[in-house]
Formats: structure tokens, sequence, C-alpha cells
């Protein structure tokens, strides 16, 4: 068997390695903020291991300290990918835990034993809550998370078990350095080894799926004013009201047209054309429910469909909507003005064959009945609604 010195060179030099590619990973993808953080994390490692190997001369202590540095820089990247706020003071934090950690190793200098096992315990519970990290991510791939777990429990596991072995083990209780604890440390550089090359390929892996979810965002998302685009409401509409359809549950669907917005481009500019967008696009999300579709259906059209929700109740959201979004007050260069909302709605059938298609046509109606009589106003479908003439929407 190698000796333990050799062992953490090997393990310096994989570390390194990983620590270079991660390096080019994170330059490639600055929107990923974790890999940033794994990458710093194991080049303090390696900085950790350079320090072990030469100690002697080097004292001990420093190496642990560095080393176990590491492990809370790992951890805050996993924090990071979660959503954690990146600027929580990540300078501060971390030389804080630094100068207590470095302090308690400091103090247990002159005794390995109880040194290695305080190592042995932060590593464990590090890896406890970055494993936590990761279970906190909602919808994160199961597949994923089972790999991450395993991947960190086993790492803690190790240490768990050199904890126990270090405090209760005769073998190893007088132990005075790594070489006389040889056959566990061994093991321990040897998982360490396998670890790095498997965390280093975890992190690409996640790196991967979180460009890719930006991409998805990005395909689904009106870039203007955040909601949903219409193909990305569709895909989800669709599957709502087919559930609502087979559990006899009311679902409702609002087409709102903002009132006269050809007018406010031409007399406030297309930039106020786009503050009023948002503004309503706001106000939408400011007054529905969290389970509630709320789509930019294209120009100045949207849409919300509505979940368990009869037509008189929707009439009751939509009026509110309306009613509200008349009293905002909108500035623009030329003057601050106001703005008002046409709403046409339609609750589905519990009849199958109906699609989403079809209910939008009848809410469509609807809408155009209302513009027809005045605009500034909500229209339910009914069954015989006429429509006047073209001309005067005209």
């Amino acid at each position: 068997m190698l000796d333990v010195k050799t062992l953490m060179l090997v393990l310096a030099f994989t570390t390194a390695l990983s620590v270079a590619g991660l390096a080019v990973a994170a330059a490639l993808n600055r929107q990923v903020r974790a890999i940033r953080y794994w990458t710093l994390g194991l080049a303090v490692f390696v900085a950790g291991l350079v320090l072990q190997v030469a100690s002697p001369p080097l004292p001990l202590w420093i190496s642990a300290a560095v080393i176990t540095q590491a492990y809370f820089v790992l951890w805050w990247g996993s924090r990071l990918y979660r959503g954690g706020n990146e600027f929580w003071g990540f300078t501060k934090v971390m030389l804080a835990i630094l100068l207590v950690q470095g302090l308690a190793f400091f103090l247990l200098r002159d005794s390995f034993r109880y040194s290695t096992m305080l190592h042995s315990a932060i590593v464990v519970g590090l890896s406890i809550l970055t494993i936590r990290e990761l279970r906190l991510l909602a919808g994160f791939q199961r597949s994923l998370f089972w790999l991450w777990t395993l991947l960190w429990s086993v790492h803690g596991l190790i240490y768990l078990r050199r904890f126990f072995l270090y405090l209760l083990d005769n073998a190893y209780t007088g132990a005075g350095s790594f070489q006389a604890a040889a056959e566990i440390e061994s093991l321990n550089y040897m998982e360490g080894i396998a670890f790095v090359y498997g965390f280093t390929l975890l992190c690409i892996v996640l790196t991967t799926r979180s460009l890719q979810d930006a991409l998805r965002l990005q395909a689904a998302i009106d870039p203007l004013t955040g909601l949903f685009n219409r193909r990305a409401f569709e895909e989800s509409a669709i599957r709502m009201l087919v559930a609502g359809q087979r559990n006899g549950r009311p679902v409702s669907l609002l087409l709102m047209d903002l009132d006269h917005f050809k007018a406010i481009n031409d007399d406030h500019g297309h930039k106020a054309g786009d503050g009023v967008l948002v503004k309503f696009a706001q106000h939408l999300v400011d007054h529905t429910r969290v389970p509630d579709l709320i789509c930019r259906f294209g120009g100045e059209e949207f849409v919300v469909l509505l979940p368990d929700t009869s037509q008189e109740q929707a009439r009751t959201l939509a009026e509110r909507i309306r009613s509200e979004w008349e009293k905002v007050a909108i500035q623009s260069s030329r003057g601050d003005f106001r703005a008002t909302v046409s709403i046409g709605l339609a609750e589905a059938t519990l009849d199958e064959r109906e699609n989403l298609y079809d209910l939008a046509d009848r809410a469509d109606q609807a809408l155009y009945a209302a513009k027809q009589q005045g605009r500034n106003r909500i229209l339910s479908w009914e069954r015989g609604l006429r429509l006047a003439a073209v001309e005067p929407v005209l």
C-alpha cells in the first residue's frame, strides 16, 4: 500500500486537475454562480493538502484549518445553487469561520487525536448540510439528488468511522501522526480521490442542468413582461383544462385587451407603451392566485386561466382587475395618463371534446362584444351571443 504522504500528493494532484477543469467550466458559464465557489473550494483544498505534505516542519494545525475551510466553501456553493443570496457577506462569513475553527485547531495542536476528531466531525456536519441544500431545491431532478446524496453520504460516513476509531479504538487513540494511523488514513485518502472525481463530475452535470433550465425558462417566458408566452401557456393550460373536465371541476378563462393601445403608443411613445404592458402584467400577478396561469397572449392581449373557478367567480375577479386597473396612474415623458382594459370570459364545459381553443374562441367572442359596446367593460360568453357590425369597433 502507498504511504500516506504519497496518497496526499496523489489527492492534491487529482484535485488540482479538477480545479483546472471546473475553472474552465466556470469561465464559460458565468451565469451559474455555484460553480465558481465549488472551484474555489477545491482550490483551497489543494492548498491545504500541500501544507499538510509540508508538515513537518510546518505546523499541522494550519493545514487542518485550511482543509476544513475548503468544505465550508463547497457548502456555500451548494447553498448558492439552491438559490441563496450570493451577497450575504461571503468574505466576512468565511473569515469568521476560519478564525473560529483555526483557533480550535491551534488549541488542539498538541493532540493529533483530538485535532483529527474535530476535523472529522466538521466534515460529517458539512456533508449533512450540503445534502440538505439540494434537498430544499424545489423541482430538483430525483436521480441527481440521489447521486449527490450518495456521494456526500459515503464521504460523511468515512469520516464518521474515522471519528469513532480515534475516539474508541486503542490502536488509534495514541497515534501521533498520519503515518502512525496509516491503515485508516490510507482509506480516507483513497476515498478522497474517488470523491473529488465524483464531485467534479456532478458539478459539471449540475451546471449543465442549470443552463438547460435557463434555456427552457427563456423559451417559456415573455421577455418584456416576465409572464408565460403563448406556447408555454398552451402546454400548461391544456393539461389544466383536461384535469378540470376529468374531475368535474370548473375552469374559466379571461381574455383581456388593453383599450386604445395604439393611441397610447402614438401619444406617449413606444417606451410608455412597453411600460403599460409591464405594469398590467404585474397588476395581473397581484390580483390572481398562485395556481392561475397568466400569459401575454400577443401584443396587448393577455389571458388568465383559472382552475376551480366558476364563471361567476371569474367575473368577480375580472371586475376587480378592470376597476383597479383604471385607477393606476402611468407616468411618461409626455405626462401622466391612465389606461383601461376590456375583458371577455368563458367557463369550460365538462364535455371532454371541448379543447382549449374552443374555450379561448368563446372568450374572444365575449371580448369582441365588450369592445363593440364601448370598451372598459366585462362580458361573459353566453349561448346565442350576437356581435354587432364591425364598423363601431374600427
